[in-house]
């Protein structure tokens, strides 16, 4: 039987913080909410001594120190019995483990637990490593808790629902039956817990593209929990078990009221997977919201079935939307099927037109190509589709078969990619294609014909830079520029601002745009500009004889 009074929650640095520690690079960094959750339930409890650190904020903006050091220095201050890793992302899989292995150097009688999608869904990789003691399984209030209790209890854990471990060189995992009841009525979190004012101070963020970043004072929060959808290519369905609960809007009111009162947000970013699934309920988020005359976005995407409904529209519109994150995924009628998406072309279509009739804002449509069964036609299909929409922005993502999903599945099943393995974690959640065995076309050709569509349609013939009103023109060149923050030498960027001065008579500035295009096209050799150029058809040497010099 051990004896846990101390606890330590973490929250793992992003990896452009463990890779570049000495320059403690650019990165997006928003508070750790689902950690929160459970820090606040054994908090709560009033019987242990509990702690969270983010690491990310600690190394980039407290300590500014590697990551182990930081950790060295944090068990020196808080001695946990008990350490629970936030462990999320497949990218960071490494950090995880290198995170519980200095703290075993440090104090090998700590216990380490993982929680998240990684050892939900991967569990044996997870506790394939020594130092990794326990896992939670799906949301972990209730899994966390009751691992703790059964430790310090002759009962032990072996019956402790929600939890993995390892008994006589065996992996004992413990499915998740029965949820939290308590988030309905969860009251705000202890924000007063972490650094908030250092929460979204840099990185990238969709919002920047619409306002001034000095004008956004951002809070996250959750409002909903899981989905009932089951899309094969999602892991939300099978961590939460297709399961869908919402907190009382008095009790979001609240937080958010604290979160105005105390910290100065403005803008509240809702990290749901399905925030709009009870009309009823959202109805009533929304009235809410307007009154509160905050600003607002759902960053998980809006699922297009649920909010096809003028009531719901102009009702968002009301409440002071920033802007529409729709989740759309294909635009073939087939592959929508395939994936158990319940979605069809025509709905997207019409809610698109509904958000244009009510208003103008800001519309991003989410895509995924590239699925083993998607052949080259149906992934051009989406990438037209797309395209014919009146979006803002169209975000083409490359299927990243992740472990928890049916699709991963049926990727193995197929032999189509080989089992996961620790070292694919850096490959995976990025997009540009993984290595499948596709129907007719290969990952490279996959690649090309993504960010073909994707300058086609986000660049030249994007919607702002079309309708060429001032106002449409500022919105472009945000766009434009904002892709320069990841890549200045973009060629189209430049060529495309050299199309907006040219609708606003500025001919020396369109000179200037040109003339770095040029330069771009003829002596940047780390991306292959002249393809794209050439497989689209565009007539630059015609725009670059309009180049002149410039004292």
């Amino acid at each position: 039987m051990e004896t846990i009074k101390k606890v330590l929650f973490l929250n793992p640095p992003d990896p452009t913080l463990v890779e570049n520690e000495n320059s403690h690079g650019y990165a997006y960094f928003e508070p750790p909410i689902g950690l929160l959750y459970v820090y606040s339930y054994l908090k709560n409890q009033n019987k242990y001594e509990t702690h969270i650190v983010d690491l990310n904020i600690e190394m980039k903006f407290i300590s500014k120190k590697k990551l182990e050091d930081t950790l060295e220095d944090l068990v020196n201050l808080y001695k946990p019995d008990l350490v629970a890793i936030s462990a999320l992302f497949f990218t960071s899989i490494d950090i995880f483990h290198r995170i519980a292995k200095k703290i075993k150097e440090i104090n090998p009688d700590i216990k380490i637990v993982l929680g998240g999608y990684y050892p939900t869904h991967i569990t044996n990789l997870a506790l394939g490593d020594k130092n990794v003691d326990y896992a939670i399984i799906s949301e972990g209030e209730l899994g966390l808790s009751d691992l703790i209790e059964g430790l310090n209890s002759p009962a032990g854990i072996e019956n402790v629902e929600g939890i993995a471990f390892k008994k006589d060189g065996k992996i004992i995992k413990n499915e998740r039956n029965n949820f939290w009841k308590g988030f309905k009525d969860s009251k705000r979190l202890p924000w007063g817990d972490v650094h908030m004012e250092y929460y979204f101070k840099e990185g990238r963020i969709a919002l920047s593209r619409i306002y001034k970043r000095e004008e956004l004072k951002l809070g996250a929060m959750t409002a909903t929990r899981g989905c009932p959808n089951a899309c094969t290519f999602c892991s939300s369905s099978r961590f939460f078990q297709c399961r869908w609960r919402y907190r009382e809007v008095d009790s979001i009111v609240d937080e958010i009221k604290f979160l105005k009162d105390n910290y100065g947000v403005n803008f509240i970013i809702f990290n749901d997977v399905n925030i709009s699934l009870s009309k009823e309920w959202f109805l009533k988020l929304l009235d809410e919201l307007k009154k509160l005359n905050v600003k607002w976005l759902a960053s998980g995407g809006l699922s297009i079935r649920t909010i096809n409904d003028e009531e719901i529209i102009k009702k968002m519109y009301e409440s002071n939307v920033a802007m529409f994150n729709v989740a759309i995924e294909s635009g073939n009628a087939e592959i929508m099927k395939r994936i158990k998406k319940p979605l069809t072309l025509g709905e997207v279509e019409n809610v698109v037109k509904l958000i244009r009739k009510y208003g103008d804002a800001y519309i991003i449509g989410s895509f995924i190509v590239g699925f083993p069964f998607e052949t080259k036609k149906q992934v051009i299909d989406t990438l037209e589709f797309a395209g014919k929409l009146q979006l803002d922005w169209s975000a083409l993502y490359c299927l990243h078969p992740l472990p928890g999903t049916e699709v991963y599945d049926y990727c193995i099943d197929n032999n189509l990619i080989t089992e996961y393995d620790a070292q694919d974690s850096r490959d995976l959640e990025f997009h540009s294609a993984v290595e499948i065995k596709y129907p007719d076309y290969t990952k490279e050709e996959l690649n090309k014909l993504n960010y073909l569509y994707n300058i086609k349609y986000n660049f030249l013939k994007n919607r702002n830079l079309l309708l060429g009103t001032e106002d449409r023109l500022a919105q472009a060149e945000r766009d434009f520029n904002s892709v320069l923050d990841v890549a200045p030498n973009h060629f189209f960027v430049y060529f495309c601002l050299a199309e907006i001065e040219k609708k606003r008579g500025n001919s020396d500035k369109r000179s200037e745009y040109l003339k770095k295009a040029k330069e771009i096209l003829e002596n940047d050799k780390s991306f292959d500009w002249s393809y794209y150029v050439r497989e689209i058809g565009v007539d630059v040497n015609k725009s670059f004889l309009d180049i002149k010099e410039i004292n």
